[in-house]
């Protein structure tokens, strides 16, 4: 079954194929979940019997019906079979949802049953209604785009305030954020130092600088409830330098590990 349901549950389809009511087999025996008969009905002569009406029931609780489980966990976990006089197999109309307004399919899902009444298989009866539950039981990981710019570049040395190079640097920052071909889901700003002073000096100076790259992002329109910002001082170098003394050749070295990571999250 892959219908597309609003609450009114209108078929808009001009032929209608697997929405018939369960038959029996030859001999009055019932059918196994895979063992159903397409049909197809025009939409005049669809009638009470051709239009299911499913359950919402959540997808981690239909990963977890697996082979071996018992009955009694699958009634758990899904409530009661459409088909409760079958010991053999178990049939569920469920409703897989599409998006926020409330649009959903209503999907058959069959539970096989061995003799000593542990669950052998399961299978949802259309391809449309498989592909839905993966996507929602297993969703897509993020896409990942990462911006990084040194400090040397966006501040003076020392400084968390925004050089006019680096207010045009962020300037296109800002335009790939707000017109990347994604879904954005949010915007990490992430800023670090160079080994040179305390720990704590260069945590907070890191912190300073992340949270002014956040502030002029904001201000050229990204959502500021989208965006964080952290800093993580010297704890992630990008390359090692040998030498303890402050010398201009050290911190021209240490160059590299002064920078803002812009990492942008959102599915495409």
């Amino acid at each position: 079954m892959g219908i597309v349901m609003r609450v009114t549950a209108l078929c808009a389809l001009a032929l209608l194929t697997g929405c018939a009511s369960v038959n029996d087999g030859e001999g009055g025996q019932p059918r196994g979940p895979l063992e159903f008969d397409d049909v197809q009905v025009k939409v005049k002569d669809l009638g009470p019997g051709y239009v299911r009406q499913g359950t919402a029931i959540t997808p981690q609780a239909i990963s977890q019906v697996v082979p071996g489980s018992s009955r009694s966990d699958v009634r758990g976990l899904l409530g009661s079979p459409a088909n409760e006089t079958s010991q053999r197999w178990w049939l569920y109309n469920i409703n897989l949802p599409l998006d926020a307004r409330g649009d959903y399919l209503v999907c058959q899902f069959g539970v096989a049953f061995d003799p000593a009444g542990q669950v052998s298989s399961t299978k949802w009866r259309r391809p449309q209604c498989s592909a839905r539950y993966e996507e929602l039981v297993r969703p897509e990981v993020p896409d990942v785009q990462e911006i990084t710019l040194f400090s040397d570049v966006l501040f003076g040395y020392d400084s968390a305030t925004l050089s006019p190079e680096g207010l045009r640097e962020l300037d296109l920052a800002a335009h790939v954020v707000a017109n990347k071909m994604m879904q954005l889901e949010r915007v990490v700003v992430v800023g670090h130092s160079d080994r040179i002073g305390s720990d704590s000096y260069n945590d907070a100076l890191s912190k300073r600088r992340a949270e002014a790259v956040r502030h002029h992002l904001i201000s050229k329109g990204i959502d500021s409830h989208l965006i964080s910002a952290e800093g993580r001082g010297a704890r992630e170098p990008l390359i090692e330098c040998q030498g303890s003394r402050i010398t201009a050749s050290l911190k021209q070295c240490l160059q590299p590990n002064r920078r803002v990571q812009i990492m942008i999250y959102g599915q495409r």
